[in-house]
Order: structure tokens, then C-alpha cells, then sequence
């Protein structure tokens, strides 16, 4: 015998466990007096009992349970890895430009020579005429008298002034 064919899909779900509630109790009533459906039904059953997986094994159930801890410890380990790879390169980055720096630019003291002190530049006589003359034109803007070459006080009384300051006292005042 065979099943109805308007059932034959639900018979077919209703083995395989995939049949909605609602639809399982109308079709459980008509297997109780359709007997070909019944017998669809149990081939359904036994065909499908054939395709089941064995129950896992402990080694399978702790594979199964350690899966989502593992693939996160993979992730962070990449990331960190991701990460270290980033700053090794921007650090050897940034010291070839320190270096290149230090070799290209003119001017910038070189750490192999800090043990020889740079040689007093003698400077020409119009960039000493052009500085003598910004100096005067400062010393006018500012309402200055010229400065002389000599360091000699006018004022002997203002020298001793000097001398005589309280440095705690004055400090003292001032803050």
C-alpha cells in the first residue's frame, strides 16, 4: 500500500522530526486510520535511522565544547602577531629617518663628532658691518643708548647697589 499523496510530504517530515506541531497532531490523527501512511511512515523511519551518526565520542564532545575558545585564542594571537609586525616596522620606520636625518641635513650636530668642538667661524667684514648695523638700528628702535665696547661703570654708586642686593629677599618679594 501506499501513502496518500497529499501526505506523503508530511509523513516524510514527520519521520525526519521537521513537521510543524500544529501539523503533526492532524497528521498523527490520520495515520490512526490510513494504514498506508502507516507503512510510509515506518519505511520514512527506517530509511532515515540508517543515516543517523553514532553517538560522538569524549575526544569528539571536548573538540566540540574547546571549538569557540580556541578559535578566539587563534584570533588574539593574530592580532597581537598583526600588531607587534606593525610596531617593529612604523620603530625601523622612524629610526631610518632619524638616521637619514642626521646624515642628509647640513648643519645639525653629528653624534660621531660631539668629542670636536666646532672651529670659531670667522665671520667676513660686511656680515660684521650688516650686524653692527642691525644692533645700532635695535639699540634706536628701543630709545637704547649704544652700547660701548669698553665695560667700565659710569656710576661706581650703582655698582655698589648691585653688590648689595639680598637675592632671598628680593626673590621673596617677587613671588
Amino acid at each position: 500500500m501506499a501513502a496518500c499523496p497529499d501526505q506523503e510530504a508530511r509523513v516524510d517530515l514527520h519521520a525526519a522530526g521537521a513537521l510543524e506541531a500544529s501539523e503533526t497532531v492532524a497528521l498523527l490523527h490520520h495515520l490512526e486510520s490510513c494504514a498506508g501512511c502507516r507503512e510510509a511512515f515506518a519505511a520514512s523511519v527506517e530509511v532515515l535511522s540508517l543515516l543517523t551518526l553514532p553517538a560522538p565520542t569524549a575526544a569528539e564532545k571536548h573538540a566540540q565544547e574547546s571549538l569557540p575558545q580556541r578559535a578566539l585564542d587563534t584570533w588574539k594571537r593574530e592580532r597581537m602577531s598583526q600588531a607587534l609586525r606593525r610596531r617593529t616596522v612604523g620603530s625601523l620606520v622612524a629610526a631610518a629617518a632619524a638616521v637619514a636625518v642626521m646624515v642628509l641635513v647640513p648643519g645639525i650636530p653629528r653624534p660621531w663628532d660631539w668629542n670636536t668642538p666646532p672651529e670659531p667661524r670667522e665671520l667676513p667684514s660686511e656680515e660684521r658691518a650688516v650686524e653692527a648695523r642691525a644692533l645700532a638700528d635695535f639699540e634706536a628702535w628701543a630709545g637704547l643708548e649704544p652700547l660701548e665696547a669698553s665695560s667700565e661703570w659710569e656710576d661706581e654708586e650703582a655698582l655698589d647697589d648691585v653688590e648689595s642686593w639680598d637675592e632671598e629677599a628680593l626673590l621673596g618679594e617677587t613671588l
